[in-house]
């Protein structure tokens, strides 16, 4: 009895390594034309079949290249699918029982599919020599965050934030930002900015008030700036007040073009995604077409959502050659990745696809199962129709040749975790999704995820008033979390509006030049509203008729909100005790907007040539002191209307700005802080006048209205 429990033993164990080994490989010089083999994939649910293939040749192109096996597919599974199909990628292909590789890739998009190539399998297996350095992935040693499990999800659930609190504390960075007295290097911008302002010979341009209008000036401006030929750019310009957020898209778009993947740009690569609606589709689109990736829906996650009962991870998982296998970017209410199938196994190590999902070299993707729904046959472009299941393992290369793994080690990942409240349906949503731990593709996918979030909630174009507010648990600031809120309005997608200060704040964090920055969560609350809830401001009337340098002014602002009647709210003012006598011009307006000068000088300006001008901290306390929409603002200015003191307005305010350049960092914020005063209101603020005041006169100008932030 015991001799035949050691007999079956031994037999099980014998097959369990066979299973995870790899069979006997057949090499490129070993390949004749005319050898016939076969093909395992899987067309539907989890059944493998086989088609035959034809070795036609072995291309060679070269030293530095990799040999590709062209060879035709033909059969029964074939006439069904009308030839080679998206999905196929990875199957393994055998001759005469050896492995020689795996299906790749089509000859070319006029050629019917029955032709196609095959990738190598000594191609592949260098994938699993190749360095892992993002194993762990940050410079501090923290440790790769760990997916838990169902078990420790429960436990840990109800003390997440104070882990995370506590994980922020202990790995706080000790050099945050320019040091105290030490005055931070100036970018190119910065500089070109003051040599134009000096030069004050500038041909004017007319003036512009539309937005649009405003964003095309804005990008001439910038170009100039970076221009070191002689600038035709009006130095009035440079004090003309521009939507703040229509600043802050537009830069993000030109840091999307200047980080644009150089690879492959005549073939986008598809990345399935799923729990987007076509709104949000549309939106995730054009913001990886700038990652040569376009993404197509495809059906949801086989698992549970996050934060139910059901785990997110299948433990002890196993593999083998010819099932589908999913490599994931983000994984849960929202997801994308990739399907494809697995070439090889031995161990705990796969390879799969036989080519390249984003050409990225040492990544840190989610391994998924996948379940093959069914197959779209097609003359050019046919596909299987998959989803992806639970997650397995970690993808760790995404090389020319195909993609490795490792199973049951997962990667590092950023829970973003969205609340949305829609007003008019009286309706409350939480959607939680994982995002692999990837900087290049992290700010993309989490304000996409949030767009996605709202048009979801609403079940509408996303139109209206939005208030978000978001945190990012970061030891990269010493408070532990960065925080910013703010409220937008558009007629027409004001979601795209709501994520940007999101996604600039979580580029800023992913483009660190000293380090990784650590980012362990990200959490958002959007209240949204399709009623519009704008107000433009009516007159700003003092309570006294003369004033003096440091006395307390109380401003009386009428609003007049959109389709509602006015409103007053009071604003103190305290005249800079440094205030010269005489007349005082000062601006009443809307937080968001901001002149063109001074957003030129700040930190979020991002160019490849003054990234490193600035630390991440400074950057990102560039937005967290940014003025609100929604905000009331007084601050100072020049008189743009009058001719005779515009040269002396202008000479006084360039005076200002060098004596401000010579202060402390403490001392240029307290400087700063001390010549406004601002106050929040229910509304986005759409306007803006100018005032003037002196000791013997008030002067109230005509107010000057602009489209709504």
């Amino acid at each position: 009895m015991i001799k035949y429990l050691v007999t079956i033993c031994l037999m099980l164990l014998l097959y369990t390594n066979s299973a995870l080994a790899m069979p006997p490989i057949m090499t490129t010089s070993e390949l004749k034309p005319g050898m016939q083999g076969y093909a395992e994939t899987v067309v539907q649910g989890a059944q493998q079949v086989s088609f035959n293939v034809e070795i036609i040749g072995v291309v060679n192109n070269g030293k530095g290249s990799s040999k590709q096996i062209l060879a035709r597919a033909y059969g029964p599974i074939i006439d069904e699918t009308n030839g080679v199909i998206h999905g196929m990628s990875g199957s393994p292909v055998y001759v005469d029982g050896k492995l020689i590789g795996a299906v790749a890739r089509a000859v070319g998009q006029d050629v019917l599919p029955y032709k196609f190539y095959i990738t190598p399998i000594e191609e592949m297996l260098k994938i699993w020599t190749l360095p892992d350095s993002l194993a762990v992935i940050n410079k501090s040693n923290i440790e790769k965050v760990k997916i838990p499990s169902l078990e420790e999800y429960e436990k840990n659930q109800d003390n997440y934030d104070e882990n995370i609190d506590k994980e922020v504390e202990k790995y706080k960075s000790k050099h945050l930002a320019t040091p105290e007295g030490q005055e931070a290097v100036k970018g190119k911008a910065q500089k070109r900015l003051e040599e134009i302002l000096s030069g004050l010979d500038i041909e004017t341009q007319e003036d512009k008030t539309d937005v649009d209008a405003d964003i095309v000036q804005t990008d001439k401006i910038i170009k100039d700036l970076e221009d070191n030929s002689k600038t035709d750019v009006n130095a009035d310009k440079l004090e003309e007040h521009i939507s703040l957020t229509d600043f802050i898209l537009k830069s993000l778009e030109k840091q999307n073009k200047a980080q644009a993947s150089s690879f492959n740009n005549t073939s986008m690569m598809p990345i399935y995604v799923s729990g987007f609606n076509d709104n949000a589709l549309n939106f995730l689109a054009n913001n990886l077409k700038y990652k040569n990736m376009t993404p197509y829906n495809t059906g949801e996650f086989i698992s549970a959502p996050m934060g139910n009962k059901d785990s997110d991870i299948k433990q002890n998982a196993t593999l083998k050659a010819g099932d589908p296998v999913g490599v994931v970017m983000a994984y849960g209410d929202f997801s994308a990745g990739g399907t494809g199938t697995v070439t090889a196994v031995e161990g705990n190590k796969i390879l799969g696809f036989g080519h390249a999902m984003t050409y990225k070299g040492n990544v840190n993707y989610f391994m998924t199962e996948a379940d093959i729904i069914g197959s779209a046959g097609g003359i050019l472009n046919g596909v299987k129709v998959s989803s992806f299941g639970k997650i397995i393992g970690r993808v760790n290369q995404d090389r020319f040749s195909g993609v490795g793994g490792i199973l049951n080690e997962y990667p590092s990942s950023i829970p973003v975790r969205v609340k949305v409240k829609d007003r008019n349906l009286g309706k409350e949503e939480t959607f939680v999704s994982k995002i692999a731990y990837d900087e290049d593709i992290l700010p993309t996918l989490a304000s996409s995820i949030v767009y996605a979030s709202m048009d979801r909630t609403a079940d509408r174009a996303s139109y209206g008033t939005s208030k978000i507010k978001f945190t990012i648990m970061t030891d990269e600031v010493p408070e532990g979390k960065f925080e910013r809120e703010n409220m937008f309005y558009d007629p027409k997608d004001v979601g795209q509006f709501t994520v940007g200060e999101l996604t600039q704040a979580l580029y800023f964090l992913c483009t660190n030049m000293d380090k990784p920055s650590n980012i362990l969560d990200v959490k958002v609350d959007v209240d949204f509203t399709s009623s519009r809830k704008t107000a433009s401001i009516v007159s700003a009337i003092p309570d006294k008729e003369e004033a003096k340098p440091g006395e307390l002014v109380n401003f009386n602002v009428t609003l007049k909100p959109y389709r509602r009647e006015n409103v007053t709210v009071t604003i103190p003012y305290t005249i800079p005790k440094t205030q010269k006598e005489g007349q005082m011009f000062l601006e009443v307006k809307g937080g968001g907007f901001v002149q063109l000068g001074q957003v030129l000088q700040s930190g979020l300006v991002v160019t490849p040539q003054d990234i490193a001008q600035l630390s991440t901290v400074d950057r990102l306390n560039e937005i967290k002191n940014l003025n609100k929409n929604n905000e009331i603002v007084i601050s100072p200015t020049i008189d743009v209307e009058s001719e005779k003191d515009q040269d002396k307005a202008i000479k006084e305010a360039i005076k200002l700005s060098e004596e401000i350049g010579k202060m402390s960092k403490k001392e240029r914020e307290e400087f700063n802080k001390n010549r406004e005063s601002k106050i929040s209101t229910d509304y986005v603020i759409d306007n803006f006048i100018q005032t003037s005041i002196n000791l013997s006169l008030i002067h109230i100008s005509e107010p000057t209205r602009q489209e709504a932030i």
